[in-house]
C-alpha cells in the first residue's frame, strides 16, 4: 500500500514537473511569436536593404567622400553621369547585349523546356543534365574557358562575343523557370481545344502561349537580369568594347567616385521597373 502511495506521488509530480515545462515552453514561444519574431524581422530586412538604402542617400551628397555628416544635398553627379560620354555609350552597349540575349534565350529556353517536359526521348536526364550545367560553373571559369574557344576559332573578342557567352550562361534560367510552369500545366486543355477543332497552331497560340506566359515573362526577366549586370563574361569576351558593369569597375580602379552612386541608383531605378513592367504583364 505504501509502495502504491510512493508510486503514485512520484507520478504525479513528474505530471506537475512536466505541467510546469509545458507552460514554461508555451509562454516563450508566444513571447517569440509577438517580440522575437518580429525584431528578428526588421534585422533581416535591414541587413538586406540598408546597403541600398545608403547608397541611394549618398548618391546626392554634395561631398566627394560618402561620409557622415552630409555637406549638403545636390543633384550634380546625375548631371555628370548622363554628361559622360563613356558611361552613355557603355550603357547602351550593355542595353543592347541584354536586349538580344533575353530574346534569344527567351526562345530558346521555352523551346527546350517544351521539349524536357513533353518530350519522350531517351537520356532525357542527361540531356537535362548538359543544359543545366552552366549555372553551376563558376562565373570565372566560364569565361576563361569562352575566351579561349573564341581564340581558337578565331574569333575577335566584340559585344557579339559577349552575347553568345552570356546566351550559355542564361538560357538555361529560362529553362528551368518555363519547366516549372509547364509542369503544372493541365493537357487536357489542349485536348479540349483539339477536341473543339483547333489546330495544332491555334491551340498553342490561344491555350498553351497564354498559359505559359508568366513563366516566359519570369525567364525573360531573370535573362535581361543576369545580362544586364554580368561582369566576369563581359569582362573577358567584350574586348574594347565596355559594358556598363566593365565601366563601374574601372571607376572603382580609379578610387571613390560619387558618380557611381547616381550609377548605381539609376540601375536600381530600372530593375524595379522592369519588375513592376513584369508583374502587370503576367496579371
Amino acid at each position: 500500500m505504501s509502495h502504491d502511495t510512493e508510486t503514485t506521488g512520484q507520478r504525479a509530480g513528474e505530471n506537475a514537473t512536466q505541467s510546469r515545462m509545458d507552460r514554461f515552453l508555451s509562454t516563450a514561444a508566444t513571447i517569440g511569436e509577438r517580440y522575437w519574431l518580429p525584431v528578428w524581422t526588421v534585422l533581416v530586412f535591414a541587413f538586406l536593404y540598408a546597403p541600398i538604402v545608403i547608397l541611394i542617400l549618398f548618391s546626392f551628397e554634395q561631398g566627394t567622400f560618402s561620409s557622415l555628416p552630409w555637406d549638403g544635398f545636390t543633384t550634380r553627379w546625375y548631371s555628370e553621369m548622363l554628361n559622360d560620354d563613356r558611361l552613355v555609350q557603355a550603357t547602351f552597349n550593355s542595353l543592347q547585349v541584354a536586349a538580344n540575349v533575353t530574346v534569344a534565350a527567351t526562345i530558346l529556353g521555352t523551346l527546350g523546356a517544351i521539349a524536357l517536359v513533353r518530350g519522350q526521348f531517351k537520356r532525357k536526364g542527361l540531356f537535362r543534365a548538359i543544359i543545366i550545367a552552366p549555372m553551376t560553373i563558376p562565373g570565372l571559369i566560364l569565361g576563361i574557358a569562352l575566351l579561349i574557344w573564341f581564340n581558337v576559332i578565331g574569333m575577335n573578342t566584340s559585344l557579339m562575343t559577349v552575347m553568345l557567352g552570356q546566351l550559355v550562361f542564361v538560357t538555361p534560367f529560362v529553362v528551368i523557370t518555363v519547366s516549372a510552369r509547364l509542369r503544372g500545366f493541365d493537357p487536357e486543355l489542349e485536348e479540349a481545344a483539339r477536341d473543339l477543332g483547333a489546330s495544332k497552331w491555334q491551340t498553342y497560340r490561344r491555350v498553351t502561349l497564354p498559359l505559359l506566359m508568366p513563366g516566359i515573362v519570369s525567364g525573360s526577366l531573370f535573362a535581361f537580369t543576369l545580362s544586364f549586370d554580368d561582369f566576369l563574361i563581359a569582362f573577358f569576351t567584350s574586348g574594347v568594347e565596355n559594358t556598363l558593369p566593365i565601366f563601374i569597375w574601372s571607376k572603382v580602379q580609379h578610387g571613390t567616385d560619387p558618380v557611381i552612386n547616381a550609377i548605381s541608383t539609376m540601375v536600381l531605378l530600372f530593375s524595379i521597373t522592369l519588375i513592376i513592367i513584369s508583374e502587370l504583364i503576367r496579371r
